[in-house]
C-alpha cells in the first residue's frame, strides 16, 4: 500500500547530495567573483548570483512540494513542451556565434535544449518503469523500436531539433544519460552496443560531412590530445588558441596552484573562462588539489544519488533518480575532459560553477528531484 505523501512533511534528506551541491555553488560564486573582478565589470557575477538564488528557490520548491508519483501523467507533455520550445527557438531564437539556441526574455535568456534533456529523463523513467519486463525480453533492435515507438520517435525529434540548433554537446550528454538509463533498466547488452555503434557512426558522419568547424575541432584534438602519440604542432593556428591556452593554464597550476592574484588565463587569455573552461581557471589558480576537490564533490553527489536510487522500491523513482544523477555527472565528465584535452573541444558548462542561467536552473532542478526522492517524511 502506497503512502499518501500529501499528508506528510519532509524532515530530512541526503546530506551528501545537499552539502556537495551547496559547496559547489559556493565555489562557483567565488570563481565568478575572481573572474569578474579583473574583467570589464561585476555584471556577470551579479547575474550569476541572481540565477543562483532563483535556482535554489526552484530546488527547494521541488524538494518540499512535488510528488513525482502523482505527476507521472505530465511526463509525456514535458517532452511535447520541450519540442515546441525547440521549434520556437529555431524560428524566433537569438543566433550567437552561428548557433541558434536561446530564447531572449528581455533581461535573461533561456536555452530549451537543457530543459529537453531533463524532460527526456522524466519520460524515459516513466516508460521504462512501465515496460521493464518488455525491455528485458526484447532481443533485437527492430523489436525494441516496435515495443518502444514513442521512446524512439520522440528522442529522434528532440535530438534532431537540438542538432539543428548546433548544440552537439547537449546531444552527446543527453545520449550518454539515456543510454545509461537503458542499461540500468536492463536492456540487452547487444542492443545497447548496436545503438552505441550507430550513434558513433552518426557522429563520425556529422564530423566528416557536416560543418567544417567540427572537423577543425577534431584536428585540434588530434594535435593536443595525449591519446595521439604523433602530434604535429607546427600546423597549429588560431583555431587551436583556446585548447592551447587551457593546457598552458592547467600545467602552470601545478599541485597547489598559482593563487588567485597570479592567475593568467582569466585576463582574457581564455575567451570562455566563465563558461566552457571554468575548470581550467580552478586548475590554474587552485592547482591539482583544487581541481580534484571540485571533481570529488561532483563524484560524491553522483555516487550518493546512485545509492539513493538503489534503495528505492518504486521502479519509477529508482530510474528517475539515477537518470538525474547521470544527466549532471555526464556533463561534468565532458566539461572536465574538454578542459584537459581528453575529449574534443565542445561547448558545455560545468554544473553549479559555470556562468549561465539555463544550465544552473536545470542542474539545480535535478538536485531538487534527487533530494526529494531521498527525503525522509513524517505524517502531519
Amino acid at each position: 500500500m502506497k503512502k499518501n505523501r500529501f499528508n506528510t512533511y519532509v524532515v530530512g534528506y541526503d546530506r551528501t547530495v545537499f552539502w556537495g551541491y551547496f559547496l559547489l555553488c559556493v565555489i562557483g560564486l567565488i570563481v565568478m567573483v575572481d573572474i569578474s573582478s579583473v574583467q570589464s565589470s561585476m555584471t556577470y557575477f551579479y547575474k550569476h548570483l541572481i540565477y543562483l538564488m532563483v535556482s535554489w528557490l526552484f530546488a527547494v520548491l521541488i524538494v518540499y512540494f512535488f510528488e513525482f508519483e502523482k505527476l507521472r501523467f505530465m511526463n509525456t507533455w514535458l517532452v511535447y513542451l520541450s519540442i515546441a520550445m525547440l521549434i520556437f527557438v529555431l524560428v524566433k531564437g537569438s543566433t550567437i556565434k552561428g548557433a541558434t539556441r536561446q530564447i531572449s526574455l528581455g533581461f535573461i535568456s533561456f536555452q530549451p535544449s537543457f530543459f529537453a534533456r531533463v524532460a527526456l529523463v522524466f519520460f524515459y523513467a516513466n516508460i521504462l518503469a512501465d515496460k521493464q519486463e518488455i525491455l528485458q525480453n526484447t532481443t533485437n533492435i527492430m523489436r525494441f523500436m516496435e515495443n518502444f515507438p514513442a521512446l524512439t520517435l520522440l528522442t529522434a525529434i528532440v535530438f534532431g531539433l537540438i542538432f539543428a540548433e548546433k548544440h552537439l554537446s547537449t546531444i552527446i550528454i543527453g545520449g550518454m544519460t539515456l543510454l545509461g538509463m537503458l542499461f540500468y533498466a536492463g536492456i540487452r547488452k547487444r542492443i545497447l552496443a548496436l545503438i552505441l555503434v550507430v550513434a558513433m557512426l552518426g557522429g563520425v558522419l556529422i564530423i566528416k560531412k557536416g560543418d567544417s568547424y567540427r572537423a577543425n575541432r577534431m584536428d585540434t584534438y588530434k594535435r593536443y590530445s595525449l591519446f595521439f602519440k604523433e602530434r604535429d604542432l607546427s600546423e597549429s593556428g588560431s583555431g587551436d588558441y583556446q585548447v592551447r591556452e587551457s593546457l598552458i593554464a592547467l600545467t602552470s597550476g601545478g599541485i597547489m596552484g598559482t593563487g588567485i592574484a597570479r592567475g593568467r588565463a582569466k585576463h582574457y587569455y581564455l575567451p570562455e573562462a566563465r563558461t566552457d573552461y571554468v575548470y581550467t581557471i580552478i586548475g590554474e589558480e587552485a592547482g591539482f588539489m583544487g581541481a580534484i576537490l571540485v571533481f570529488f564533490l561532483h563524484s560524491a553527489i553522483f555516487f550518493a544519488a546512485m545509492r539513493i536510487s538503489f534503495k528505492q522500491e518504486d521502479l519509477y523513482l529508482k530510474l528517475l533518480c539515477a537518470g538525474m544523477a547521470m544527466n549532471v555527472y555526464c556533463n561534468v565528465l565532458v566539461n572536465t575532459g574538454v578542459a584537459m584535452s581528453i575529449l574534443p573541444p565542445t561547448g558545455n558548462t560545468l554544473p553549479f560553477i559555470s556562468y549561465g542561467g539555463s544550465a544552473l536552473l536545470m542542474d539545480s532542478a535535478a538536485m531538487g528531484v534527487i533530494l526529494n526522492i531521498s527525503a525522509n517524511r513524517r505524517k502531519v
